[in-house]
């Protein structure tokens, strides 16, 4: 194969928002995805039946008019016209088999004491809940409202710095506050891929990386082999730093101390008339076998309800669907189809600002060598495309 500017380890919104940025400066560049199709988190899953389709997201799922660096992407790759709005329904919490509203877990007068702290307290090297449990109050925090942050990366978030669990950005005032796209977030993922100059290698993940004659030569499990003079790893941490081992230690070695979680997400589709549920936007039950059920509610559909469980690891495939059952209230032959997904997040702590600029630090001092992913600035959509644009930034100046 000739010769690469940049091979690129890695097809999600991360590896992807990279390759779209060297595309469009004229970069030769490879992208390899270990699954079938690209997308990771964007990876929206497809089921038709008698000529009925529908989609669910099991990694990602909503966009925000403040993602401006995606949506510059967005832009560019002609598919604009295709978000959509989300339905305005709930966040809802189920407690003892009831759904109810979220401030039905809320102690107001214990909120209304706390509140006022918002306005007097920096995030900065707080942790979430030594944060949050005084702008809501210790016990609003520990009933309530930590279950709902704990469903956003799926783990548990009392440990995370607090400036980067949530962060304010300036809007576009021309996009929808909060937004999906008519064929899901994957459809985001396509468009970038489908870019001239992207030459996308799936199906296969990359085996081993290697240095020859001053460029990086990267070796697939099915024997391919790909070479160019700048590599880009956007993997999960632990993958990243397994790859590295032969050709920077020092960063390989940084990235192993890295804590992530696996997500363990199973997306089910039923038809509308077998589920009584009113429509969610999501369920949140604290303490229970799941972090959090997000419904496909948002974006109505004429046939079809579509539910994604992100489990705790570790149950097995009869707990999983024992407790889908009884939080829809069906039966499992009432269940039409399903998908399952295991996506990696980072379990990022306090000082992990610190982390990320000794990373930062090992790459200056590297040999063409770039990282992407959403263990950087945080772990949101626009976190990761970002990470990706800093990197390209950094790729184009020769650093």
């Amino acid at each position: 194969m000739a010769q690469q500017d940049v091979v690129i380890i890695g097809g999600g919104i991360s590896g992807l928002s990279l390759a779209f940025y060297c595309s469009q400066a004229g970069m030769k560049t490879t992208l390899i995805e270990k699954d079938k199709a690209v997308g990771g988190s964007f990876a929206s899953h497809h089921y038709s039946s008698n000529g009925d389709s529908f989609w669910l997201e099991l990694g990602a799922h909503t966009c925000y008019s403040s993602y401006q660096n995606l949506l510059g992407i967005v832009d560019a790759c002609g598919i604009f016209d295709t978000i959509i709005p989300r339905e305005k329904v709930p966040f809802t919490l189920l407690r003892d088999g009831e759904v109810k509203s979220f401030m039905s877990g809320l102690g107001i007068p214990e909120l209304l004491v706390s509140a006022p702290n918002l306005f007097r307290l920096k995030k900065d090297n707080m942790t979430v809940k030594e944060y949050y449990s005084k702008i809501v109050g210790a016990n609003n925090y520990s009933n309530t409202v930590s279950h709902f942050f704990n469903a956003v990366p799926s783990q548990v978030t009392d440990d995370f710095p607090a400036d980067m669990m949530f962060k304010s950005r300036p809007k576009r005032k021309d996009v929808l506050k909060n937004y999906t796209f008519r064929d899901g977030l994957q459809s985001v993922a396509h468009a970038i891929a489908a870019r001239k100059g992207i030459d996308v290698r799936t199906g296969s993940a990359a085996e081993s990386v290697t240095i020859s004659g001053g460029n990086y030569v990267v070796r697939t499990e099915d024997g391919q082999e790909y070479t160019a003079g700048s590599l880009a790893l956007a993997l999960p941490s632990a993958a990243a730093s397994r790859l590295l081992q032969n050709v920077n230690q020092a960063v390989a070695h940084h990235l192993s101390l890295l804590k992530y979680a696996d997500v363990d997400s199973v997306g089910v589709v039923v038809r509308k008339e077998n589920v009584s549920l009113k429509p969610v936007a999501a369920i949140i039950s604290p303490n229970d076998t799941f972090f959090s059920v997000v419904s496909r509610d948002t974006v109505k559909d004429d046939n079809f309800r579509g539910f994604a469980f992100h489990f705790r690891p570790g149950l097995d495939d009869n707990a999983k669907f024992k407790r889908i059952s009884d939080v829809l209230g069906i039966g499992l032959p009432k269940i039409e189809h399903t998908f399952t997904k295991m996506n990696i997040v980072p379990s990022l702590r306090k000082g992990h600002r610190e982390w990320a600029r000794k990373a930062d630090d090992l790459l200056a001092g590297a040999r063409k060598l770039y990282l992407s992913g959403n263990y950087f600035g945080g772990m949101a959509i626009e976190d990761c495309v970002s990470r990706s644009h800093d990197e390209f930034d950094r790729m184009a100046g020769g650093k």
